[in-house]
């Protein structure tokens, strides 16, 4: 059996990978794909991990929670694959970031949920964002939350999401390990949820495409729609291909834009900011091209 943990990060998106799967359960199902309520385990698997700690695996643990998990699912014999996704296995948000590290639990939390199913096979997916508005977005969220705990990395320069990564796979060397960047999402959407969900190539998973509607004019959206409809199958790059060049004619430049928002604070004030976050994505840039060459790690890029 496959276990698939889509792992965030936080505002990356927006739980729309999850909510896509769970509208496709029954195509999915007919590939052996579970894809279970996200009440059903969310807590139950945060509590499970943590109670486990460093003890040593237990198999009858494992099957016991996936019977838990499944017992009211619509689903016909043993999956082949079964697809978690929550943005804070690693972490809630106002523990996120801490001095100088992005989850800095990453690699322990992930093993631990690891060792709650050592009778599957495990693979661990996430997006990753530019610092430059990772942090921003994030400390928003946190203060919409109502939490009072603030978020204060002790220098955002010296955040890198390799470093993550490095301890995600350091610590789960038998999980394979795919990521993306968040800001290629759009062009790559419909390969990042096969990836997760691990459905055939040519699957077609209903409602993949009305995200797009959030940042694509109405009548981007609808030509979007048809065209990708009256010429299947395409291949990954083939799609990429018209995904961008209708990105490129009708996107809305108002919707692309990120927005700091209240918690653009965190970056320092409005004069010193905007340098700080060019240099943040700068760093980010030379840190995505380490990680598109790290061992255990899929890189996901157009």
């Amino acid at each position: 059996m496959e276990i698939a943990f889509h792992l965030g990060a936080h505002v990356t998106d927006e739980e729309r990978l999850i909510r896509c799967l769970l509208r496709n359960r029954k195509v999915l199902a007919e590939e052996g794909i579970a894809v279970p309520g996200i009440t059903r385990y969310r807590k139950l698997l945060r509590q499970s991990a943590a109670e486990l700690g460093e003890n040593a695996p237990d198999v009858a643990v494992g099957e016991a929670l996936l019977d838990a998990i499944l017992a009211d699912e619509d689903f016909k014999g043993e999956p082949r694959r079964i697809v978690f996704s929550f943005e804070s296995f690693l972490a809630f948000h106002p523990w996120a970031v801490q001095g100088h590290r992005l989850y800095p639990e990453a690699g322990l939390r992930a093993n631990r949920l690891r060792k709650l199913f050592p009778q599957a096979d495990v693979s661990f997916h996430m997006a990753i964002r530019d610092p430059a508005t990772f942090l921003p977005a994030l400390v928003a969220e946190i203060k919409a939350d109502g939490d009072a705990q603030p978020l204060q990395p002790h220098d955002p320069a010296a955040l890198r999401w390799s470093d993550t990564l490095a301890d995600l796979v350091t610590q789960n060397p038998d999980c394979p390990l795919t990521v993306w960047s968040d800001e290629d999402s759009p062009l790559l959407w419909p390969e990042i949820l096969r990836n997760v969900a691990g459905h055939g190539p040519d699957t077609v998973l209903e409602g993949v495409f009305e995200w797009y509607g959030s940042f694509v004019s109405p009548e981007g959206l609808a030509m979007l729609t048809r065209w990708l409809k009256e010429r299947p199958p395409m291949t990954d790059l083939q799609r990429r291909k018209v995904l961008s060049a209708f990105l490129d004619k009708f996107a809305l430049p108002e919707k692309m834009e990120v927005d700091a928002g209240p918690g653009g604070a965190v970056l320092g004030d409005a004069e010193t900011g905007a340098d700080i976050a060019d240099g943040l994505s700068a760093l980010h840039l030379e840190d995505m091209d380490l990680i598109a060459h790290m061992e255990g790690v899929t890189f996901l890029e157009p």
